[in-house]
């Protein structure tokens, strides 16, 4: 099959009719862009693995609900670890969110306790950094295609994280000048995903291969394959946490998406040890074993090609090029499965012995 790049139009999102009874969606009941601002002086977060002793940093989320009232929700934050979280690293770190029941009642974030919010990193800080100087495009576009690949796994598979695209503006109390307006995402917490699920959420440690359900584990790794991933690893639970159903099987879920192709960001490199030099370049990480129906999960994805089309147009936080390029990386994946000695050879051959 010859494919050729998608003809973008310029899409126009109407959040509809609103009357002035209706209450906010929560959080994760749409996909409309949530605008906020938060105080902040990321210096004076510090950060769990180098401060034994790191606490929460109180700040306040601040937003317009539809009727166009100025809310304020006190919130407490953290930086989270990774390299992202690094001040030498990234201007705006990956921090965790705080909530209390009591404040967040009648608003969006009811019922949230703790989330993970992804910013736009942003070049590291250095003593002399202007913090309200413009980012450059390329690291707007790192969110929108990790929020972009978040939402392709949720046409996969309702196991997975949800998340909200949102537009923060970052105040600075002592100079108002300095505050940025930047693309962000909340995912869902894990132990928010368990409960909604009915499923228990398993210790870092508690993978068990007679448990695992190896059809969650094949679409994983072929996901993983389509965007171009190598940054994971169930068995050593890497960028994957482990959620046991009442049927005794354990099903992965994959976070932490940046380190690949889809997103290409300029610091991402190959997970150490496997063959390609390139994030972009694909290889596939998932299991042997005798029961894979590999027809059965090519055609799953194969059948999810138009709506992974549609979501790639309408996902927010993206330019031209930035669809431009994602769908042609996204085509080059649809090739692969067209071809049945292509998909062997990229694919089925390449699978590696169950632990």
């Amino acid at each position: 099959m010859i494919r050729h790049t998608f003809v973008f139009c310029t899409l126009i999102f109407a959040a509809g009719n609103v009357t002035a009874e209706s209450p906010d969606p929560l959080l994760f009941d749409t996909h409309e862009v949530l605008e906020l601002t938060m105080p902040v002086d990321f210096k004076s977060l510090c950060r769990p693995s180098e401060d034994p002793d790191c606490d929460y940093t109180p700040t306040v989320f601040e937003y317009r609900d539809a009727n166009g009232e100025q809310h304020s929700i006190p919130i407490s934050i953290k930086r989270r670890d990774g390299w992202r979280a690094m001040a030498a690293n990234c201007q705006v770190p990956t921090i965790f969110v705080r909530f209390s029941d009591e404040d967040t009642a009648g608003t969006p974030f009811e019922g949230q306790t703790t989330l993970a919010l992804t910013s736009h990193c942003g070049k590291g800080i250095t003593a002399d950094s202007e913090w309200s100087r413009p980012m450059p495009d390329e690291f707007e576009s790192y969110v929108g295609n990790e929020y972009l690949g978040y939402r392709l796994y949720n046409l996969v598979t309702d196991v997975s994280l949800r998340v909200r695209f949102v537009k923060i503006t970052y105040a600075n109390l002592k100079d108002p000048h300095r505050n940025f307006t930047r693309n962000g995402f909340f995912a869902e917490h894990f132990e928010t995903l368990a409960a909604r699920l009915g499923a228990q959420l398993l210790p870092e440690n508690g993978f068990d291969p007679e448990r695992l359900d190896n059809d969650a584990a094949d679409q994983v790794a072929l996901f993983n394959f389509m965007v171009g991933n190598t940054d994971w690893s169930i068995e050593k639970q890497e960028n994957i946490f482990l959620l046991r159903f009442p049927d005794g099987k354990d099903v992965p879920v994959l976070y932490d998406l940046d380190m690949s192709g889809l997103v290409n960001a300029f610091y991402a490199s190959p997970t150490p040890g496997i063959p390609i030099t390139k994030v972009k370049h694909r290889y596939y990480m998932g299991f042997c074993h005798p029961d894979t129906d590999w027809d059965a999960l090519f055609a799953k994805f194969s059948g999810l090609e138009d709506d992974i089309k549609k979501m790639l147009i309408s996902s927010p936080g993206l330019g031209r090029g930035d669809r431009r390029e994602s769908g042609a990386y996204l085509d080059s994946f649809f090739d692969t499965l067209d071809s049945a000695d292509v998909r062997q050879a990229r694919i089925v051959d390449r699978c590696r012995p169950a632990s």
